[in-house]
Parts: structure tokens; C-alpha cells; sequence
């Protein structure tokens, strides 16, 4: 599996790595989702018990201070065993999800915030794979209510869902119900990660991945575009933002359109980042590289104005390397993780750092080294990964020179979208802004220039002064 390690050196928290060292088959876990439509009364009623059960355990866990499925089972299953006739298996799932429940509670208490006991409201079971039974050809799924009662459901399956269930290496996992919605999770061992010959350097930002690609032999600066997701937030934003103040009257019918409005926004972003994760993925598995990625950890956006701390928390940093992450194990692709310390205000040439805030272009003060602030991040990034990583040293060489004044390229060119219906992607929007031209300021020290006038009924053009 993949262990994350940190190495230290002199030069500070620039040369800090996290680096993610293959030590073996990565396990990979997908989901499986199917809708579904009415529940039988019986399952809905197992799912409130397995509700009780979970803020049972929380109580049971808060007032013992236990932290552990052991501790909590010895001081709690036989009480619940018998208050509850559940099938009793899932007596043990949920003390998992009520110790998970309390991890943040815990967490926010140490840091002396203030915060109330956790409790679960919606809906819902969670059983391991040994408590139900799944017939991988015909989706006919056997849950257990308890003992000698059990339902049966058939799930909707699709070619997607064929293709795993079919694949005899994808086991399955746990088992999630909700009043909507079941979700199968099927794991297996991801293929083992090739020694990788050339490396594939990326600073994340708000629109793009910008970075460098080198091998042994020549590197380029590259740039991964995110397609539009930043207009598409924006322009949801704004539809969000109308339909709120429009039926500010009506709080049931504004629930329900701005929950629309999320839900095709988050699909329509991620669609987007899916495509944009599987080309960098396949990119790199054919051209034998490493994925170089930082450890970004940004909590919270503070400090700011309203618009940028806005804008901050709905960047799509954790999705897209959740995605690519998940999809290299699964092809066999090396990922390092970096520390984004001072990436975008450390030269690569000298190694100065600046204090000060660096526009779009950084421009060191000590050896005058000028290249744009993105993929100077990315060469520092680079710069991190071979530092620590001798194998990968061997194989990649660059020369900082010749990146100076190269031209950026796409690193590859996602397919048009034929016969999808428009959506609001913003592109209307950011060609009426570049095709306008704002009038020329005037300095009141300077005199003022002729300017004209027309006129409404004659139609005469005056000029005055």
C-alpha cells in the first residue's frame, strides 16, 4: 500500500516533501449507486432503529469518553441488544458510525470551540458485506431485517454497474441505504505503479493545473484547463442569488429551487473534472510519467473580502485530486505529494524567496529570474519531488533555461460535447467581457479633449470643447 512519509532538510519548510512511496497494490474502493423508489414499511423501520441505535451509542460513547469500537461494544452491545430486535450485526456498524460521528465533535473541543452533541437525523442503515446478499448477475439484493425476516429488492442495473459487478477481482464492501438511494461499495487491489521514467509537475489553481513536464530528454510547460468550472460556480451563483431575493416569500419553493440549482451545478462541475482527471491520468500512464501533486490542506478561506472567501470555498481542489488520486491507483500511475510551502514565491534558479505579495509574473530580486507565478510553482514543485525521490532524479533531467521563455501548451484537448444541450457555462458572459472595450480614463490635470455629440432630432453630430 502507500505509505506517506515527510522528509526534513536544511534548506526549510520549502524542501519539506510529502512523498507518497509505493510500497506494494494500492486498495481501490468505488460506489455503486442505484435508485430506488418506495421502500417496504419494514425496511424504513429498520432504518429509524438503526437511527436510534447510532445516537444511542453516541450518548454511550460521550458519557464513558470511549474511543474505540472495542471499548464501546463491551460497554454498550448488550443493553442495545436487548432494547433493540434488530438483526444483530448491525449493531456493531453502527458504533463505527457513531465513532465517526464524534471524531469532529472531539476535534472541535480540543480546540476549545464551541459545538453540541452530535445528533443523526436522516435515515439510514450501513451493513458490512457479511449481513446482506447480492446476486451480481440479476441485482436482486436480500437484506435482513431480523432473525428469519428478511426483504428483497431488485436493483436497476446498468452497463456501468454490469461492468464491475461482472468483474470477479471487485469485491464487495459495505452496504448504505437511505429512503432514495443504495449504495454498494465493491473494492479491489489496484495494479502495482511502474517505475516511472519522465514526471508530470502540477500547481492546482483556480482554473487550471499549470505546471512542467520533463523526462530524460526535453521538458515543456504544460497547462490542464478545469474546462469552464469557474464560470459554471459563477453563473449559478447568480441564478442562485435571483431566485433567492425573487421568492424570498415563499421559504418551501425557495428550498426546493435552490437545491435544484446546487444539485445540476455540483453534477455539471464534477462531469467536468471527471474528464479532466481521466485525459491526465491516461496522459500520463502513456507517456510513463509521475503525477506530482501538492498537499494542499487550505481549511477555510479567511482574512478576505465576502466575494474571494466565496469564491475560495467552492474551489474544486479536493475533488479534483480526490479523482486523480483514485483513478491513478487504479491504472498503476505513481502520485507524489509535495508541501505547497512557498511554491509560487521561491526562484528555482537561485533559491531567494520573497515576502511580498508576487503578481501574475514573479520576478526574482536577487538573480532577476521572471517566469509566471503558476508554472514556477510547478518548477519549484518539481524541483521538491526529485529532491527526494532518487529514482525518479535518475530518469528526469530539465534545464531551467530553456523553460524561460517557452511557449505554454495545452497537454491535451478534451473532445467537443456533440448534441448536449447548452447550459450555464458563462461562455456568453466572458466574450462579451473580452470584446469590450472600456472608454479612456481622463486625469483632472489633464485638459479635456473634443469630444462629440449627437443630436436626437436632427441627427447632427456637433463637436465641442
Amino acid at each position: 500500500m502507500i505509505r506517506s512519509v515527510s522528509l526534513h532538510s536544511p534548506r526549510g519548510p520549502q524542501a519539506r516533501v510529502g512523498l507518497d512511496i509505493p510500497m506494494g497494490s494500492v486498495r481501490v474502493v468505488r460506489a455503486l449507486s442505484f435508485p430506488v423508489g418506495t421502500l417496504p414499511p419494514s425496511l424504513l423501520g429498520l432504518l429509524a432503529e438503526f437511527r436510534l441505535i447510532v445516537n444511542k451509542a453516541i450518548r454511550s460513547a460521550i458519557r464513558d469518553d470511549i474511543r474505540s469500537r472495542i471499548g464501546l461494544q463491551k460497554a454498550a452491545y448488550r443493553q442495545l441488544s436487548d432494547e433493540h430486535l434488530v438483526y444483530k450485526q448491525y449493531i456493531p456498524s453502527a458504533f463505527e458510525v457513531a465513532l465517526g460521528t464524534l471524531k469532529p465533535y472531539r476535534r472541535r473541543i480540543r480546540k476549545g470551540k464551541k459545538t453540541n452533541i452530535p445528533y443523526v437525523r436522516q435515515l439510514f442503515l450501513k451493513a458490512e458485506n457479511q449481513s446482506y446478499r447480492l446476486d451480481r448477475g440479476t441485482g436482486r439484493l436480500q437484506v435482513p431485517i431480523r432473525r428469519r425476516e428478511h426483504v428483497l429488492l431488485d436493483l436497476p442495473l446498468s452497463e456501468w454497474h454490469r461492468s464491475f459487478l461482472s468483474d470477479p477481482s471487485w469485491s464487495l464492501g459495505s452496504l448504505t441505504i437511505t429512503p432514495s438511494r443504495i449504495l454498494v461499495t465493491v473494492r479491489k487491489r489496484g495494479p502495482e505503479p511502474y517505475e516511472p521514467t519522465s514526471a508530470l509537475a502540477l500547481d492546482t489553481n483556480e482554473d487550471s493545473l499549470d505546471g512542467v513536464e520533463a523526462d530524460g530528454t526535453s521538458s515543456r510547460l504544460v497547462r490542464v484547463s478545469f474546462g469552464g468550472v469557474r464560470q459554471i460556480q459563477a453563473t449559478h451563483f447568480r441564478r442562485s442569488r435571483r431566485l433567492a431575493k425573487k421568492k424570498a416569500q415563499d421559504r418551501r419553493v425557495w428550498q426546493r429551487l435552490l437545491a435544484r440549482e446546487g444539485t445540476r451545478e455540483r453534477h455539471r462541475v464534477k462531469q467536468r473534472l471527471h474528464r479532466v482527471s481521466k485525459a491526465l491520468v491516461g496522459d500520463a500512464r502513456a507517456k510513463m510519467a509521475a503525477i506530482i501533486l501538492e498537499d494542499l490542506t487550505l481549511s477555510r478561506a479567511s482574512g478576505r473580502s465576502r466575494r474571494r472567501n466565496r469564491r475560495l470555498s467552492s474551489w474544486p481542489r479536493g475533488e479534483i485530486h480526490r479523482q486523480i488520486e483514485y483513478k491513478a491507483a487504479l491504472a498503476g500511475v505513481p502520485l507524489i505529494k509535495v508541501h505547497p510551502a512557498w511554491t509560487s514565491k521561491t526562484c528555482p534558479a537561485c533559491g531567494a524567496r520573497r515576502r511580498d505579495r508576487v503578481g501574475q509574473d514573479f520576478v526574482c530580486e536577487v538573480c532577476d529570474w521572471e517566469m509566471d507565478r503558476q508554472h514556477n510553482a510547478g518548477l519549484n514543485i518539481l524541483k521538491s519531488a526529485l529532491a527526494s525521490n532518487e529514482a525518479l532524479a535518475r530518469g528526469v533531467r530539465f534545464h531551467l533555461g530553456a523553460l524561460r521563455r517557452d511557449v505554454v501548451i495545452p497537454l491535451y484537448d478534451l473532445p467537443a460535447r456533440v448534441g448536449a444541450r447548452e447550459d450555464p457555462s458563462g461562455a456568453e458572459y466572458v466574450a462579451a467581457v473580452a470584446q469590450y472595450v472600456p472608454p479612456p480614463t481622463r486625469s483632472r490635470n489633464r485638459r479635456r479633449l473634443p469630444y462629440a455629440r449627437v443630436s436626437r432630432k436632427g441627427g447632427t453630430v456637433q463637436n465641442q470643447s
